[in-house]
């Protein structure tokens, strides 16, 4: 199971990292204002009073700031102190951020059985990633006894919420009835709405499906576009490498108008870039790689 990271400013700025417990405008808030400006010592300033009062955000925000060693030394031990206060108060990102620290045993003994009660909290408030977690210790049996129908359960809660991890996983799922009833038909639907986020996993796996025809009919166009998307996704990672073997056994059993066409598409829906002039190609066919993005 992945390793929870703490929620700090540079995943909170490029990432955006929904954990990060700040006003949505942060003209209603110095505190955020000072943060985003880089002023991690203002911003306790202005949070850590809030935070004395009893306010469960000012709490998380300070936590966070612990947490990253953002203006002050970072002290897990402290985060998760003001992470709990405010978690006993039932504010959703704080049980979640507590969750975390527990489950990797950063500032408290590592307890999985804690950090399932506190994901089930922050989950039961709403909380997509939460929920993913959650479905993800039901189906191990991590912190809870094994339950596949629950983790089932949960993981289309946090698909409900658009989350894309947890679109693929469940999609996943239905496309090879692993642990659920086979459902190719809304599978797939769920590959797209995740490879549509720009999820690398589900836009490697739609385009296997399109290309062998599994859950949806076969249609090498579009297994191409779909595999071509994910070899210049940025954020494929590990999956980098089978992506472009996916694109380039797909590439090798298709013609010429088939390739015309795939390339026709994938301008249309993501465009390459000129590098010499940063401006949009007006090229209907590009090269051999299969940029997409």
């Amino acid at each position: 199971m992945r390793l929870m990271l703490a929620t700090v400013l540079a995943t909170a700025l490029l990432c955006g990292v929904e954990t990060f417990a700040l006003a949505q405008d942060d003209t209603q808030d110095p505190g955020a204002a000072a943060f985003y400006n880089g002023d991690f010592t203002g911003a306790m300033d202005i949070w850590k009073p809030k935070a004395d009062g009893g306010d469960p955000e000012a709490m998380t925000n300070v936590g966070v700031l612990y947490e990253g060693g953002l203006g002050v030394k970072r002290d897990y031990k402290e985060a998760a102190a003001w992470y709990e206060k405010a978690a006993q108060l039932g504010f959703v990102l704080a049980q979640f951020d507590l969750a975390n620290l527990y489950y990797d045993g950063r500032g408290v003994d590592r307890d999985r059985k804690q950090a399932a009660r506190w994901y089930t909290a922050a989950a039961k408030g709403g909380h997509p990633k939460a929920q993913l977690y959650l479905a993800q210790m039901y189906e191990n049996g991590e912190g809870v006894d094994e339950d596949q129908a629950a983790a089932l359960a949960w993981y289309q809660k946090a698909a409900d919420q658009e989350l894309p991890e947890a679109q693929y996983t469940l999609g996943k799922k239905l496309v090879y009835g692993d642990g659920v009833g086979a459902d190719g038909q809304k599978g797939t639907d769920l590959l797209l709405k995740a490879a549509d986020q720009h999820y690398a996993k589900a836009q490697i796996l739609i385009a296997d499906c399109y290309w062998r025809g599994r859950g949806v009919p076969q249609n090498l166009i579009e297994a191409y576009v779909w595999a071509a998307q994910a070899v210049e996704n940025p954020k494929a990672g590990q999956e980098a490498k089978r992506a472009a073997a996916l694109y380039d056994d797909i590439k090798s059993g298709m013609n010429g108008d088939q390739l015309k066409a795939a390339e026709i598409e994938l301008q249309a829906v993501a465009p390459k870039k000129d590098k010499n002039k940063g401006k949009t190609s007006g090229q209907g066919s590009g090269s051999d790689n299969g940029t997409a993005e």
